[in-house]
């Protein structure tokens, strides 16, 4: 029976990972970030080295260092590859057996880098963990079997906000201390942001049709609505003046409030098109498209 048990671990992490869409990472420069309309000055293609596969979650580091999720056409698993975008060099950091995604860097840990970590033989663990940025090593668990972490955000000190995998998909603060989690919004979409440390912005999906961006106010445990997302869009950004910018199709976009969302460049003259994920750091903006060059 443990032999029936593993091999269906195996089995149906085969069948997860066969389920990652195939997607593309573009580098873009801008220019005049902080006005209306940007201009592109430079275009990147990173991903040309894994072509129709698993290229995601990208994270800047700076303007010349990002993470990525990456699964190789001959790899089993997924893993989180370093690139030198000034260089136009790249590796893979964490070499192991398991899966991780969603790699991220903070402030507050030093040449090290966290990610979640799916165990090749049990994929009903998603512990987030905390590794070397050199040599991919594991420093610690922050989270070990404390529920399905499927994204999360540094907040500070010990806590982190948690996307964590239920039904429905719920949100959450979790301290490393303790074993209880502070729930405050369900049915969210897998991206959300921390701003001033003190609130969570993120996207309440309230129908298949309706999705609002909303803040979380940690002190008064207040919500408030900022707007109503673009159809189909759940990934978004925080610009270093704390403004939101997301993706519809081809187009990049900035909110500002009141008057709802402005396009601030349309990609479709360079081929990109049906972007999801961004990453974003000063004038360097990182774009996941299912567009397959």
């Amino acid at each position: 029976m443990k032999f029936l048990n593993v091999l269906w671990c195996v089995i149906l992490s085969q069948v997860l990972i066969a389920q990652l869409p195939n997607t593309s990472l573009f580098s873009l420069q801008i220019e005049n970030s902080k006005d209306s309309n940007w201009i592109i000055r430079k275009v990147e293609f990173l991903s040309n080295f894994n072509p129709a596969s698993y290229n995601n979650q990208p994270f800047l580091v700076n303007e010349d260092l990002m993470l990525a999720s990456i699964k190789l056409k001959t790899s089993d698993n997924t893993e989180i590859y370093k690139f030198d975008l000034q260089k136009k060099s790249y590796s893979n950091l964490t070499k192991s057996s398991a899966s991780e995604y969603s790699p991220r860097c903070s402030s507050a840990l030093l040449n090290s880098f966290t990610c979640v970590q799916v165990p090749r033989d049990d994929t009903s663990k998603q512990d987030l963990i905390q590794m070397n940025l050199e040599t991919g090593n594991i420093d610690k668990y922050i989270f070990k079997n404390k529920g399905k972490i499927g994204y999360y955000r540094h907040i500070k000190d010990k806590e982190w906000a948690c996307y964590l995998v239920d039904q429905p998909h719920i949100l959450g603060i979790c301290n490393e201390d303790r074993s209880t989690k502070k729930i405050f919004a369900s049915s969210i979409g897998r991206c959300f942001e921390i701003m001033n440390g003190r609130e969570i912005i993120f996207v309440h999906k309230i129908t298949d049709e309706l999705w609002q961006l909303k803040s979380y106010n940690i002190l008064t445990e207040k919500s408030n609505l900022l707007a109503t997302m673009p159809k189909g869009t759940e990934d978004f950004v925080l610009d270093e003046y704390n403004q939101v910018i997301c993706a519809s199709g081809s187009k990049l976009l900035r909110l500002n409030r009141p008057q709802g969302w402005h396009v601030l460049v349309d990609l479709l003259p360079l081929n990109i098109d049906k972007i999801t994920r961004l990453a974003l750091y000063k004038n360097r903006i990182i774009l996941v498209s299912l567009n397959l060059l």
